[in-house]
């Protein structure tokens, strides 16, 4: 056997213990980021129910004389939570596609 295939044997070798090390944590890792996209989603679902309650809030808050403010208020809190939600929601796509997804296809490889 030549230098050169020893060397090649031993650098093979040590990449697999490396990988070998690595693939665990690396499924270990995609599995907890699908649990946090899970959690995110759930967030996602109470966040909705949130801002309904607020609108109708608003809404009834609104339709008496007395409380016409906190009716307003109450829509513009609503309108903030609304964005918040819509980035929440473009941040979990991205989380999935561009991390999760790639993780776990550079994991299969």
């Amino acid at each position: 056997m030549s230098r050169s295939d020893e060397v090649n044997k031993m650098t093979e070798s040590v990449y697999k213990g490396i990988m070998d090390q690595f693939n665990p944590s690396l499924k270990n890792f995609v599995t907890m980021g699908k649990h946090y996209e899970k959690a995110l989603t759930g967030v996602t679902v109470a966040a909705k129910g949130y801002f309904d309650a607020l609108v109708k809030l608003g809404e009834l808050a609104s339709d008496s004389q007395g409380s016409k403010e906190l009716g307003d208020t109450l829509f513009q809190m609503a309108e903030v939570h609304r964005q918040i939600q819509v980035q929440l929601e473009d941040v979990l796509k991205l989380f999935h596609s561009e991390l999760l997804t790639q993780l776990e296809q550079n994991r299969n490889r």
